[in-house]
């Protein structure tokens, strides 16, 4: 599945129905939900959310990232392993925003469970406003909100991803 905009999604079900979109999107997914909180309001764990682009001004670019959905999949001929996260492109996924490590964190399916794993990121990995320690992997369940950087995602399984999607659709 490629990287693309939850409104691509949406249009996506709306064309091909249910039974085929859960067939295409086997992956869990990345939503980008807003830009983290920085400085005497981070203590609250405000997420700034982004409805609109228009009159971003200087912060337009980065903001671009709002509303993107990245599958957490093996990049082709990628060995086999974690699902590596980070703004370079030697990664499996690889999202380009300078607050984003080269290699942020990892994603791996251990004991049935998927975990996340900060890799000793610059600016740490938060897992529902809670810092993960580097190294070690902490599991999810779906719905957990992940900041990485300036930026806060919402990781979703594939029924979960299904089911935001079909929310959307009006």
């Amino acid at each position: 599945m490629p990287v693309g905009h939850v409104d691509d999604f949406v249009q996506e079900l709306k064309r091909v129905g249910e039974v085929a979109f859960r067939k295409r999107h086997v992956a869990p997914v990345l939503i980008v939900t807003g830009r983290a909180t920085r400085g005497e309001r981070a203590q609250t764990n405000e997420v700034t959310r982004v409805t609109s682009l228009k009159g971003s001004g200087k912060h337009r670019a980065s903001l671009a990232l709002v509303h993107r959905v990245f599958p957490l999949a093996k990049a082709p001929n990628a060995p086999v392993g974690p699902v590596v996260v980070g703004r370079t492109s030697e990664n499996d996924v690889r999202i380009p925003e300078h607050s984003i490590s080269k290699r942020h964190c990892a994603f791996e399916l251990k004991d049935g469970l998927m975990t996340v794993t900060d890799c000793g990121s610059t600016n740490g990995t938060t897992l529902n406003g809670t810092p993960l320690e580097s190294g070690a992997a902490v599991p999810l369940c779906g719905g957990e909100q992940i900041t990485m950087g300036r930026f806060t995602f919402v990781y979703e399984t594939p029924a979960g991803f299904l089911e935001f999607v079909s929310g959307l659709v009006k």
